[in-house]
């Protein structure tokens, strides 16, 4: 029995480890600064705040795109009725369900 157990609290310690690890990588990533130090103007600070897209090439036809390697999120839509036009809190099928 004490063997069993000291084998299930060393795998969730392994478990929470890899948690903790991808929270703290999670946390640094938000943190970005756009300056050191001084004084920008919007320009600038809008020019320093925008990614840099490089070329991402295909796996099919090798060609360089100028498209960023993430893929963009989905539109919002209700998870009642699917529509997009307005979301779960606001939707009228919820409230002539009730």
């Amino acid at each position: 029995m004490a063997m069993n157990s000291a084998t299930i609290l060393a795998e969730e310690n392994r478990q929470l480890r890899a948690i903790n690890a991808k929270q703290v990588k999670k946390r640094a990533k938000r943190r970005t600064f756009i300056a050191t130090g001084g004084t920008l103007t919007i320009q600038e600070g809008l020019a320093l705040s925008e990614p840099t897209v490089e070329p991402v090439i295909e796996a099919v036809g090798g060609v360089a795109t100028d498209e960023p390697a993430t893929r963009p999120r989905a539109p919002r839509k209700c998870s009642i009725c699917r529509s997009q036009s307005h979301t779960a809190r606001t939707c009228l099928e919820k409230a002539s369900s009730n």
